[in-house]
């Protein structure tokens, strides 16, 4: 089923559908912006390249998105993709002292915190142990790609991913390809034979 932004924000409550339906429009630092009983939190857990840009793709996702947490097992990476986000998008990254973790066991530190959306994006062989943390704490979640590296990291994904769909829980794949309308016209063309 092909989900737009707004349709899939509304009946999942994700925030981070913005990696899959990416928009490049930008609020500065200079934005006005206040919280509201629609506000998602989002938490960042990996703040590599990739989550950095997960993160900011998930506030360009929709108005109502502030990242209120941040985990990595490193802190100076942590502060660098902190940096990289409260410049870029100003009041729209609320990530006190307090909700910046960091260690290996920094991902459950940010589960058990208050956000709603958590943005999985650290090493891939972390990955199976985050999403079933994430799962547990009953989050909704955006799961960059791969899942696993093996195939007992696979399983463990997919009995997380079964519980989260028993517990109603979004869970959304950083493959974005799908989703590029240009792409499927091409994967279209090759698989109709045309090409």
């Amino acid at each position: 089923m092909h989900y737009t932004r707004r349709k899939f924000l509304k009946t999942a409550g994700l925030a981070t559908a913005g990696t899959v339906f990416a928009t490049h429009t930008s609020l500065g630092s200079g934005s006005i912006w206040s919280s509201n009983s629609n506000t998602l939190k989002v938490g960042l857990i990996g703040c590599g390249g990739r989550g950095t840009g997960a993160a900011g793709e998930a506030i360009n996702a929709d108005p109502n998105v502030i990242v209120t947490a941040m985990a990595d097992a490193f802190g100076d990476q942590l502060e660098k993709s902190y940096n990289t986000l409260k410049e870029r998008y100003g009041v729209k990254v609320q990530v006190p002292e307090s909700n910046k973790f960091v260690g290996l066991d920094a991902y459950q530190k940010l589960v058990d915190s208050d956000v709603d959306v958590v943005l999985l994006a650290a090493p891939t062989c972390f990955r199976p142990m985050h999403l079933e943390a994430a799962v547990n704490a009953n989050k909704h979640i955006f799961c960059e790609k791969p899942f696993a590296v093996d195939a007992p990291g696979l399983r463990r994904v997919m009995d997380a991913s079964k519980k989260a769909k028993a517990k109603n829980l979004s869970l959304v794949s950083g493959f974005c390809w799908r989703y590029h309308q240009p792409k499927r016209d091409t994967f279209g063309r090759v698989l109709n034979g045309q090409i």
